[in-house]
């Protein structure tokens, strides 16, 4: 009935379900450098991100990306990367928790993270036992997060808001306090950026998405 959405048509087979001439999502997670550091691993300030696309259209067909980007302490970006995770992740919170887990599996021990997803924030900072319970629906990959962010203290995770206007800048608070500054909003954009660039990668094409619409 879910792929179908409840519409009796196609559900009793009135007319036949057009959603079998989409392309599947890809099984397997991908990691992609866009600015590789030195040796692989860096330290600095770490902007993780997802996205979720078309879902509103036509569900079946959303697709899914993340991206993260790291500033230095001048607010150069320093290092970035993108990708999709593996097909069990279904929702943008899942991609945002998908992206703090590829950060983090690269990161050097120091680094801070600015969030602009609160679940996955909250998650990290109520700690492993609440976040990787059975009824939570993103415990499998908290799971993965808290094997690799092994002694990172919670308060390093801090959220930001997203999708933010200049007009923002050192006006709107951070989660620790902090105002919002120009380096939190590029990067956050950026990391935004990225994130949609991978799930556009995989895009179904949207003259089948009219199609299946119609």
């Amino acid at each position: 009935m879910g792929d179908t959405d409840g519409q009796p048509c196609f559900d009793r087979a009135i007319f036949p379900s057009r959603l079998g001439i989409l392309p599947p999502r890809p099984v397997d997670e991908s990691f992609t450098w866009v600015l590789r550091p030195e040796g692989g691993m860096f330290l600095g300030t770490v902007y993780p991100d997802g996205s979720l696309l078309d879902a509103n259209d036509v569900p079946q067909a959303a697709r899914i990306g993340w991206g993260f980007a790291v500033v230095d302490s001048e607010g150069s970006i320093i290092a970035s990367a993108k990708g999709r995770p593996p097909n069990w992740i279904v929702d943008t919170a899942g991609a945002e928790a998908w992206a703090i887990l590829q950060a983090c599996s690269v990161a050097l021990p120091g680094c801070q993270f600015r969030i602009d997803c609160m679940p996955c924030v909250d998650a990290i900072h109520k700690g492993r036992p609440w976040a990787t319970a059975a009824q939570r629906p993103l415990a499998r990959v908290f799971n993965l997060v808290f094997s690799v962010i092994d002694d990172t203290p919670a308060a390093s995770f801090v959220w930001m808001p997203s999708h933010t206007s200049p007009s923002d800048v050192g006006v709107k608070r951070i989660g620790n306090g902090d105002l919002l500054t120009v380096i939190d909003r590029e990067a956050n954009d950026e990391a935004d950026k990225l994130a949609k660039q991978a799930a556009g990668e995989h895009r179904v094409p949207p003259a089948m998405i009219e199609e299946l619409k119609a």
